[in-house]
């Protein structure tokens, strides 16, 4: 069962790639991507940062896109629609 506030936590990270990146999050957010999907891609970014700790996201972002393979399970939501998220996530949780 994902955390409650995962709802909360997707409106933010797409708030947030809307300001860094206004094209490509919309870009982002016009694909198709359930909501199950994301939520998904939410919980895994968080236990990737539980896991991972301080390790930098370019050192294990191949990892986790190998993972997400075997994850994402019926959704088949591919990597690169819900990377975006996934990183989001794991940055947000040591963020201050």
């Amino acid at each position: 069962m994902p955390p409650r506030n995962v709802d909360w936590l997707s409106s933010f990270i797409a708030d947030e790639a809307r300001e860094a990146d206004p094209a490509s999050a919309a870009a982002q957010h016009s694909s198709s991507v359930s909501h199950r999907a994301r939520e998904l891609a939410i919980t895994y970014g968080l236990g990737a940062r539980l896991h991972h700790g301080e390790r930098h996201w370019d050192d294990i972002r191949d990892e986790l896109a190998r993972g997400w393979e075997r994850l994402r399970g019926a959704e088949q939501v591919a990597w690169n629609q819900v990377e975006g998220d996934v990183e989001g996530a794991w940055r947000l949780v040591l963020a201050d």
